[in-house]
């Protein structure tokens, strides 16, 4: 996003609303608390004069002689308390009057505390949901989506601008609620108690303003600079975790580090453009309001009044310069959580390349007839428009339940794309895919994908045990289920091998375990799941001889009843399919059996040869 882009965001207010109506009568309790603290600012200075007055003027006199407060005028102390007019100011007067200083500033906090803790309350609520969905939306997007995105940015994104989305939000709303009402309330008794020592006090205050509009403009964008080079560490640490064994096999360490630190640096950097923006603006505050004290003192001394009323005075004058100060910010607040938010929404409300159509129903458990209807596909650019060539053109095959059908034919032929739109990763730009002849884009993509198994070259395993890996195919199997499977996969007996058996903890993306033992417990997986349809991409490509013909009998049972399509390189996996299609140029070049296809097509002899007789 570029620094144009930022300072065109706007806050989109209704959008964060939604997420705050649930909680709108506990958000509303918040804002009340904080107005009642607000003004209790006006009780508390009216409560430090009486307290002064008894005590610094109050030896030799009596509690029958009046005090002038604000609104009230002379209030006898003596009538309120219901003692005698000459009732001395004693020791134990003054001992009280003293012990409700305490009690003033403990209730202002409290309430101080309460508002908080409520707005906080809503705010983390607000937060969990605004994680919730923004993790949801991503997931519901396309394979296209994530061809593009930066997995580190939408951690970041999650994780982090949500935060400070949220955080920011609150307390925004916390300072133009309170932090007014509080400066308001408190001017309100100045203004009655002596409105010539107010007003001199506050003329000086808006030359506080100048400086702070001058660094607010400097450094308003560094909040949305920060945020960014966040995602790009981001970014920079998973692809180097990720990819650790590419990292290391190149011995590119040091050249990861310095992708990372110069993301680091970046962000460091405007983290403290924006701290020093922050802080400076306190000590600017508070520098021009000791000019108004010190001229106060002035004044008091030409009046020739007493050290109580100055006292009242200063301190109800420093009490607005912290919310002020606090206010002063909000500028600068306000353009990271814009950034923020709109970084936020953004994701909240992308729509999914492929959606369901409304009202779309499920699709029952299919027999597994796929059909593919002069089908052609081209995969999109990062600017959405289509690239030159085409993944597949006229497509049109035709697969009975219960087969093994194989798919073989050079790199860049297509055959990854057909599992791609079987699976709706992506819709087909012209032509059908059927499922037991129902379109499968008029049905849920959750009832398709539910009738289809994959096994995946690309093997992954989460961070989590062996039993949690394999269960992962069907989350409600019992373990008896989870072991006939990993039996079927012949990985039975390498798990009880592992310490701990099914509880072993694979590490991040089965890092303790071997390629092929990843491979069979994919297969486990995939059995488990025990769809009507199994995809094998390349199933047995990391396995050693011995074990890919074992695994080769488990599909042979696997398929019972069931639609096998396999793509493979190694024509000796696939020689026992019942039919073998070849593709070339995104096109379906011939269709027969082993026996056939070597009688009759010559790119499919070509492959033989290259493999059995070289």
């Amino acid at each position: 996003m570029t620094d144009a882009e930022i300072a065109q965001l706007k806050m989109p207010y209704g959008r964060i609303l939604q997420y705050l109506k649930p909680w709108m009568g506990r958000f509303i309790v918040g804002i009340l608390i904080g107005v009642v603290a607000a003004a209790f600012n006006g009780v508390m200075i009216m409560g430090f004069q009486v307290i002064f007055q008894l005590v610094l003027d109050g030896q030799g006199k009596t509690l029958g002689q009046p005090l002038d407060l604000p609104f009230l005028g002379n209030v006898n102390v003596a009538d309120m308390l219901g003692v005698a007019t000459d009732t001395p100011v004693g020791l134990t007067g003054v001992i009280i009057a003293c012990a409700c200083i305490p009690i003033l500033m403990f209730l202002n906090g409290f309430l101080e505390y309460l508002n908080k803790y409520c707005l906080a309350w809503v705010g983390n609520k607000m937060l969990f949901h605004i994680r919730s969905d923004v993790f949801r939306s991503i997931l519901r997007q396309s394979p296209a989506f994530f061809s593009h995105a930066k997995a580190g940015e939408l951690m970041q994104t999650v994780f982090n601008q949500s935060r400070v989305a949220q955080t920011n939000a609150v307390q925004l709303v916390q300072l133009l609620t309170n932090r007014p009402l509080t400066i308001i309330t408190i001017l309100f008794v100045l203004f009655a108690k002596d409105w010539f020592f107010t007003l001199m006090s506050l003329i000086i205050f808006p030359l506080c303003l100048a400086p702070i509009i001058a660094i607010g403009r400097k450094v308003r964008k560094a909040g949305s600079r920060e945020e960014k080079e966040v995602g790009t560490m981001m970014t920079t640490m998973h692809e180097s975790f990720t990819g650790i064994r590419l990292v290391k096999g190149y011995a590119r360490e040091e050249y990861e580090v310095q992708r990372f630190d110069h993301a680091n640096a970046e962000m460091c950097k405007n983290m403290l453009r924006w701290t020093r923006a922050m802080e400076l603006i306190g000590p600017i505050v508070e520098s021009v309001a000791s000019i108004g004290i010190a001229a106060g003192l002035v004044y008091f001394w030409v009046q020739q009044r007493g050290a109580g009323d100055l006292i009242v005075l200063v301190m109800s004058l420093t009490r607005i310069y912290p919310p002020a100060k606090e206010l002063s910010k909000v500028n600068l607040l306000m353009q990271k959580t814009v950034f923020a938010v709109n970084k936020v929404v953004h994701l909240l409300d992308r729509p999914a390349d492929i959606q369901d159509a409304p009202g779309a129903p499920s699709l029952p458990r299919i027999k597994g007839a796929v059909t593919f209807e002069n089908v052609a596909f081209t995969y999109g650019k990062m600017d959405g428009t289509k690239l030159d060539k085409a993944a597949i053109t006229h497509v049109n095959l035709d697969l009975a339940p219960g087969k093994f059908y194989a798919l073989v034919g050079p790199s860049g032929a297509g055959k990854s794309t057909l599992f791609s739109l079987l699976l709706r990763f992506y819709d087909p730009d012209s032509g059908r895919v059927l499922l037991d002849g129902a379109d499968i884009r008029a049905v849920t993509q959750d009832s398709v994908r539910g009738n289809i198994g994959l096994v995946s070259q690309d093997t992954f395993l989460f961070h989590d045990t062996i039993r949690e890996n394999i269960r992962y195919g069907r989350l409600d199997a019992t373990e008896e289920e989870i072991v006939a499977a990993a039996k079927k996969a012949h990985a039975h007996d390498f798990i009880l091998a592992q310490q701990g058996g099914y509880d072993a903890v694979v590490g991040d993306s089965g890092c303790n375990l071997s390629g092929g033992q990843k491979q069979r417990l994919s297969i486990a997986r995939a059995i488990l799941r025990n769809a009507p349809i199994l995809l094998l991409d390349e199933a047995t490509s990391a396995l050693d001889t011995e074990t890919e013909k074992i695994i080769q009998e488990a599909i042979h049972v696997l398929s019972e009843g069931k639609t096998v399509i396999a793509i493979a390189h190694r024509l000796s996996t696939i020689m026992q399919a019942d039919q073998i299609v070849v593709m070339k140029d995104g096109q379906v070049a011939d269709v027969g059996n082993h026996e056939e296809l070597l009688k009759t097509s010559e790119l499919y002899q070509k492959l033989y040869s290259l493999q059995f007789h070289e």
